[in-house]
């Protein structure tokens, strides 16, 4: 009765495997929707103004198309097609990819087979009269190996893997979204430096031009040698600042030829002015989308949440090492002379058994593997939070900038207007000998600066657009379908 009980009540304490599988394989909580309620995202762009905010549902469906600018269009395909960075990403993806089919097969069983043949020689006797003869033995070996995935260990790792190889694809995509905007933003501001460039030497023009009038005035004892030395140090500095532009816009070139997978010999030509940019409201509230939109759209975002759940599946994986594995194993040998002998099949079938395996002591092996996989895990989803996080900031960055940019360019254009104009004036008033050659030549610098600041505004504002399409993961239509790495490769061959 007594050994009765102590026998319940080590059934109650020991753990069935039911039990085991229960505690061991259960489903892993990534924690990734209680992270996303904890950043509590807001229902609409915080940055968004009164009259912006009421056509925020929809994202653009082709920002190139947006910019209405046919030779950016065809650059930004150039630069999908052989952009050598771009290349590398999805050579990457295929790798991943390939490897996916090397953790499958793990499900699969494993054959393989060897045969081996000899011939021996037997000498003749010249006594008695005999030749040599000859003895044909063959042999052959198959070996069966095929571990029956009873808990689903197997399955965790392959699924795991699929995850994986569909974020190297969204990396694929996110560098195709990052070398198009990048593109964009090249040529512009190659063209910005070449308006710069031009800037600079309609200056160098003008102070040649005052130098040469005020050597006349110097001549005639109208003007003093300080005009004429003011001049020169006036056009010195001009000239400085050309030579300065010009290396800008030939390195400006250079970088956008290398984006393009071209040899950056300096020879691309860039616009001739800056394309003008619609209002956010006129391009439909730039179609933001919100940020709950957001997560479903950027490719950066979907790679980081596909990694969580490969690495949530690492974790059922290690976990279910613990358990025991059922293999079935086999070795089959048969010999003779004949061929039919050799490829008996009952023969090589003959020792096939299976075995039933669980891990006892292996210093600890398992158990820092089901830890190491956790700390994976915990990493993918603080990367996760942290990728989610950057992209709120970007879009609400750039969406605020707009308006402050937007705000720029016109105050910009209204002093560039104001200075063109007061240099005008400046220059009639010292012909007429009313003022001096410091108002001169600071009229002049005056309309420079204030026409440089103006091109970089309108650059500053047109890169910043760019930069919220890329926020937001915007779509694009540039792409070449060849260089198109799309999601029906890995459906196909899914479990």
């Amino acid at each position: 009765m007594g050994q009765r009980l102590a026998t319940n009540r080590m059934r109650r304490r020991a753990p069935t495997v039911g039990a085991i599988v229960l505690l061991l394989s259960g489903c892993v909580s990534t924690g990734q929707d209680d992270l996303v309620a904890q950043i509590d995202a807001p229902a609409s762009w915080s940055a968004l103004s009164t009259e912006m905010s009421g056509a925020a549902e929809s994202i653009t469906t082709d920002w190139l198309g947006d910019l209405q600018d046919p030779t950016v269009t065809r650059l930004v395909t150039e630069a999908i097609t052989h952009n050598n960075s771009l290349a590398i990403s999805a050579a990457r993806a295929r790798a991943t990819r390939e490897r996916v089919g090397i953790t499958r097969a793990g499900l699969l069983p494993s054959l393989s087979a060897s045969v081996s043949g000899d011939r021996t020689r037997t000498p003749g006797s010249d006594a008695l009269g005999t030749s040599a003869s000859y003895a044909n033995a063959g042999q052959s070996q198959a070996s069966l190996s095929w571990e029956l995935d009873v808990w689903g260990r197997l399955t965790d790792g392959t699924r795991a893997a699929y995850l994986g190889a569909f974020a190297a694809q969204f990396d694929v995509a996110s560098a195709e979204l990052s070398i198009a905007g990048a593109t964009a933003q090249s040529y512009y501001r190659l063209t910005e430096a070449r308006l710069q460039r031009q800037l600079s030497e309609r200056d160098v023009e003008t102070g040649a031009a005052n130098l040469r009038i005020i050597e006349r005035r110097y001549n005639r004892g109208i003007s003093s040698s300080l005009d004429v030395r003011l001049a020169r140090s006036s056009l010195a500095q001009s000239e400085a600042t050309l030579i300065s532009r010009q290396q800008a816009e030939q390195e400006a070139t250079r970088g956008l030829e290398v984006l393009l997978g071209r040899y950056p010999s300096a020879s691309l030509t860039a616009a001739t002015a800056l394309p003008p940019l619609d209002s956010l409201t006129e391009v439909g509230g730039a179609s933001l989308g919100t940020p709950a939109t957001l997560m479903a759209r950027r490719p950066d975002v979907l790679a980081a949440e596909h990694r969580l759940k490969s690495s949530g599946l690492s974790v059922s994986e290690a976990r279910k090492a613990f358990l025991p594995q059922l293999t079935i194993t086999g070795v089959g040998q048969a010999s003779g002379t004949q061929l039919d002998e050799l490829l008996d099949v009952d023969n090589v079938l003959a020792n096939l058994a299976a075995g039933l395996t669980q891990p006892l002591f292996q210093g600890g092996r398992l158990r820092a593997q089901a830890k190491a996989a956790k700390a994976d895990m915990d990493a993918a989803l603080y990367t996760y939070a942290d990728t989610m996080l950057t992209a709120y900031q970007e879009v609400e960055n750039a969406v605020a900038a707009e308006r402050f940019l937007a705000a720029r360019e016109e105050a910009q254009m209204l002093a560039y207007e104001e200075a063109a104009a007061s240099e005008e004036l400046t220059t009639r008033q010292y012909l007429n000998g009313t003022t001096n050659i410091f108002n001169l030549i600071s009229a002049q610098q005056r309309r420079i600066s204030s026409e440089s600041s103006y091109i970089s505004a309108a650059l500053a504002r047109l890169t910043n657009r760019i930069d919220l399409y890329l926020a937001l993961g915007a779509p694009f239509t540039a792409i070449p379908p060849e260089a198109e790495l799309t999601a029906s490769a890995l459906e196909g061959a899914r479990l």
